[in-house]
């Protein structure tokens, strides 16, 4: 099991259609500028790297896409009108990131079941 102390709460604000939707999740958040390049070979600078221990979850109990929005942190805010705008001026922007990438980490053996991961690119 991936050691609970190097993992802290998220909120991920999914959207879907005209609404944001909150998933809490504990992730694994490092701030870092990287070149970023997924499985798809597209590339992008990112200011976080985190990654989520729950694929079998992932589009079933919880969701992310490029677009959404990650509060490092356990919040429960409702959005008005504009995610990013409104949780940065509330939580700053070192806290408040915009999904770039997304990347599922599956690597179908019980023996390395703990390290699937979804790694989730942002600025």
């Amino acid at each position: 099991m991936i050691d609970e102390d190097l993992l802290q709460d998220i909120t991920i604000y999914h959207k879907e259609n005209d609404k944001y939707i909150r998933y809490p999740k504990l992730a694994s958040v490092r701030n870092t500028s990287i070149l970023n390049r997924n499985k798809t070979g597209v590339s992008s600078t990112d200011n976080a790297l985190i990654r989520v221990f729950d694929t079998e979850g992932y589009n079933d109990t919880w969701k992310c896409q490029k677009g959404d929005v990650i509060v490092s942190k356990l919040v429960s805010d409702d959005i008005k009108v504009a995610a990013i705008t409104e949780l940065r001026k509330k939580y700053g922007k070192e806290y408040v990131y915009e999904v770039s990438s997304i990347d599922i980490f599956d690597f179908k053996n019980d023996d390395v079941k703990e390290i699937n991961h979804v790694k989730i690119g942002a600025r």
